[in-house]
């Protein structure tokens, strides 16, 4: 928002509007900035606006015409402590009527807001499980990185023909003949 210093966080959210090609009123507005605690800055401009005001606007901008589905990419960073608690609450009441889409590397933010994780990694689901349930099926999955001496074709083959072991590769890193492989055990 910084590219619109001079913006009242009413206009950033009519000129948002207006690239979605939405007609918003001023009741939706002032409703949104209601809803994330930014009645007050209404007509303050946005180079006035602390960070995190100015986090608080970006989600008002994206709840614009109330999408579906929302996706946030780590919304709690750099928020004091009190900001984060109202974000976290605000995550979970828009999840009772919008499709909320958290990406994050911060587990216990993931348990205060959602139902349900989904964690990838490298493009596949490692795990698709219930919050409450998350913190077992993460437990049962390990990795381990092991320095094992021997032709890498034959060690990586019978790393991953042995019973427990959902996953073998070889990492980078070579020491003489010992190359270093990633384990990852059932």
């Amino acid at each position: 928002f910084d590219v619109f210093p001079e913006l009242t966080a009413y206009e950033v959210l009519q000129f948002f509007a207006n690239l979605k090609g939405y007609k918003i009123t001023e009741e939706e507005i002032d409703h949104l900035l209601e809803i994330l605690n930014l009645s007050p800055q209404r007509d303050m401009t946005v180079k006035t606006l602390s960070g995190g005001m100015k986090r608080r606007l970006g989600i008002a901008q994206a709840l614009i015409a109330s999408p579906e589905v929302i996706i946030f990419d780590e919304p709690t960073v750099g928020l004091d402590p009190k900001q984060i608690i109202e974000v976290r609450n605000l995550l979970r009441n828009l999840g009772k009527d919008h499709t909320v889409i958290l990406s994050t590397h911060i587990l216990q933010e993931v348990q205060a807001v959602c139902d349900r994780i989904v964690i990838i990694n490298k493009g596949k689901i490692v795990a698709d499980e219930q919050t409450e349930n998350i913190t077992r099926a993460v437990e049962n999955n390990r990795r381990f990185q092991v320095k094992i001496a021997g032709p890498q074709k034959e060690v990586l083959s019978m790393l991953r023909s042995k019973p427990g072991i959902v996953h073998a590769e070889v990492l980078a890193q070579r020491d003489g003949d010992a190359y270093t492989y990633m384990i990852e055990s059932e």
